[in-house]
């Protein structure tokens, strides 16, 4: 099977498109009031939440080819 090598223009226009799409977003968020982000915000808070009994998270350690 042959890998695929991904050229520098398709790149560029992925990376264009996730810094357009990521404006887009902060714009909307700046436009938006207060109501209308707390439910958002309230259900982010639901989530990150540590459960009762629950242990504490991990991070992942550091791939070791980042050791050397």
């Amino acid at each position: 099977m042959q890998g695929y090598a991904q050229s520098d223009a398709e790149l560029a226009e992925i990376l264009e498109g996730k810094q357009r799409r990521r404006e887009q977003l902060i714009f909307a968020i700046n436009r938006a009031s207060p109501e209308e982000l707390e439910g958002p915000a309230e259900r982010l808070r639901e989530v990150m939440r540590k459960l009762p009994g629950e242990k504490s998270r991990q991070r992942l350690p550091r791939p070791k080819f980042l050791n050397e």
